[in-house]
């Protein structure tokens, strides 16, 4: 039977924004209260809530997890990175040279590299290790150190082709991820359908290359057009002197604010939206080439809904100081599984439990970078 001809299952996300809104507000008031202590507990009763409503085939996904789970990974990352951080960012500087402290700062970003992608791997495993449908449990095969050494080397060949290595480092990366992922003992594939990974991306990755300098001129336009508008009244009138008018101070105050809110509101929305067609593109392509016996995913992520809910998402984190950061997220994840669906029916009968064991603690540096603003990856 062809793709084209398989039966297709929508996957489709039930949560409802005000919903996870009030607990988004709950758990940040707890977390502030308690100095972030509660953030592991605002974490695990989230992706309850957004696991529960995650269906697929007619069944919720179910989140296993615990908050001590969470804790215990924090205890054991917190030896590891926040002293060396501290010393490099904050003591560094004042017991050696500026230009030791310097190269040392420099070299930890370089570092950073590798150890942020080892975290996003046990992110991914304790949280699949914690995710069931149907009672049988996910999980994720391999090395977090191969993954980070891998991702390595991509992030040089990245620089060195100044970004242009970026799409295929992002198939390479989906790659050895998906061909690690775990349902049961039933091996995730990435399959070759004749075709280059990086099909269709070069283009939109091309757009968001050249982001950057089209959202400086953009932003540049917005000042010129606001200090067009106030110098109409002569508020920034050239060789002016400075007025004693209280009512004129204010108005200035206001333009220079208006100035730079407006600027930077225009940079980022040309940023996300330059970037919107490649983002699309990509995940509508990892999806593609992802199997499990032998049936096939399919997702229809779009420009500009998928713009839309990023520039939301990054509104809420902003004015929020990103403590409802989750909302952001949950937008992100229901987005995506309203668009995602299956091709085939995998034979979950023969399907058993994974014979790989699970992690007995949380997610160690994940939480610390805070690669998934809270919600999880599903």
């Amino acid at each position: 039977m062809t793709i084209e001809a398989a039966k297709t299952q929508p996957f489709s996300h039930t949560g409802k924004f005000l919903n996870v809104l009030g607990l988004a507000l709950k758990n940040a008031f707890l977390t502030i209260i308690t100095l972030t202590l509660y953030r592991f507990w605002a974490r695990t009763s989230m992706r309850r809530r957004l696991w529960s409503r995650a269906w697929v085939m007619g069944d919720a996904l179910e989140y296993t997890g615990s908050a001590w789970e969470l804790v215990r990974g924090f205890l054991i990352a917190l030896p590891t990175f926040f002293p060396p951080w501290i010393f490099v960012f904050y003591i560094a500087p004042l017991m050696m040279n500026p230009i030791t402290a310097a190269w040392l700062g420099f070299g930890f970003w370089v570092l950073l590299v590798p150890l942020v992608a080892a975290a996003r791997y046990w992110m991914r495993r304790y949280q699949l290790s914690r995710t069931r449908w149907r009672g049988i449990r996910m999980g994720l095969a391999g090395s977090a150190w191969d993954f980070a050494a891998a991702s390595w080397g991509w992030w040089v060949l990245q620089v060195l082709s100044l970004g242009w290595y970026t799409p295929a480092a992002r198939m390479n990366r989906a790659r050895l991820m998906w061909e690690n992922t775990r349902f049961g003992d039933q091996p995730f594939a990435f399959v070759d359908d004749g075709e280059s990974p990086q099909k269709g991306l070069w283009g939109p990755f091309a757009l968001g290359w050249f982001s950057f300098p089209i959202a400086y001129f953009a932003a540049i336009f917005v000042v010129i057009i606001i200090f067009a508008s106030f110098g109409v009244t002569g508020i920034f009138t050239p060789g002016a002197e400075p007025s004693d008018d209280p009512v004129t101070n204010t108005n200035a105050a206001i333009a220079i604010v208006a100035m730079i809110v407006a600027s930077a509101f225009a940079f980022l929305f040309t940023v996300l939206l330059c970037w919107a067609p490649y983002n699309a593109a990509s995940m509508n392509r990892i999806a593609s080439l992802i199997t499990i016996d032998g049936a096939r995913f399919r997702l229809r992520a779009k420009t500009f809904p998928l713009f839309f809910i990023t520039l939301g998402g990054w509104l809420i984190c902003i004015f929020s100081l990103w403590l409802l950061a989750p909302v952001a997220g949950f937008l992100q994840v229901r987005y995506v599984m309203n668009r995602l669906e299956i091709i085939g029916t995998p034979k979950f009968a023969e399907i058993g439990q994974p014979v790989i064991a699970g992690p007995r603690a949380g997610e160690s540096l994940g939480d610390a970078f805070d690669l998934d603003m809270g919600v999880g990856v599903i």
